[in-house]
């Protein structure tokens, strides 16, 4: 092959690797079905004061692992920018529902419950470090959750027997892949989120749209 078909080859293979670039820079909006681990519990161990579980004055504990076994699912909102090939920045929100177990109490007094319940939402800042491979990428996250948790007591017949609010902010982690069709964008990822002193491996599945 003379020089002239090699050259004509390289442009010709420059070209190609040309269109099949990252995606393109700029804004891009993101939907993801969110799958969490069954070690996923209540953030905190929660006290209720005197309601008569015990009868004393002295707060009862609800601990996490009560809810070890159940774990959750939800969807999580996503807004990004693009700033190089190499770098991204997303905001999201992420609710997570359906966390309940039975609880086993011997009840002085009634009505009694029989049900512990908790639902978490997060709020959270992430900087992605992606590596750009055609129309693939491979990135890694890093950022910041602020997370709010209601956990309730149920009655046998559902009303709350008592509920308390816990928040907090700890980072978040997470490494995915992700495939470009034109505006498009395919995204698993695994996220370890930390929620006080409990933690959560979640996979999430997800779409979004650039513009």
């Amino acid at each position: 092959m003379n020089t002239s078909k090699r050259l004509l080859s390289l442009a010709t293979l420059l070209a190609i690797l040309g269109n099949a670039h990252a995606a393109d820079r700029g804004f891009y909006l993101g939907l993801a079905y969110s799958d969490v681990s069954p070690d996923y519990a209540t953030p905190e161990m929660v006290a209720y004061p005197g309601s008569g579980i015990p009868s004393t004055d002295t707060p009862s504990y609800v601990t996490g692992d009560v809810v070890d076994p159940i774990g959750s699912n939800g969807i999580k909102g996503l807004v990004g920018y693009r700033v190089f090939d190499w770098l991204a920045f997303e905001v999201d929100y992420l609710r997570l529902e359906g966390n309940s177990a039975p609880l086993e109490l011997v009840c002085i007094t009634q009505p009694c419950p029989d049900k512990v319940e908790a639902e978490s939402s997060s709020y959270s800042f992430s900087a992605l470090g992606l590596w750009p491979l055609g129309k693939f990428d491979v990135f890694a996250r890093v950022g910041v959750s602020r997370w709010d948790s209601k956990i309730s007591l149920l009655n046998p017949d559902g009303q709350h027997f008592w509920a308390t609010d816990v928040t907090g902010t700890d980072p978040k982690f997470g490494v995915g892949a992700q495939m470009h069709i034109q505006k498009l964008t395919a995204r698993i990822e695994y996220e370890y989120l930390s929620f006080g002193k409990d933690a959560a491996d979640t996979w999430s599945i997800g779409i979004a749209y650039g513009f």
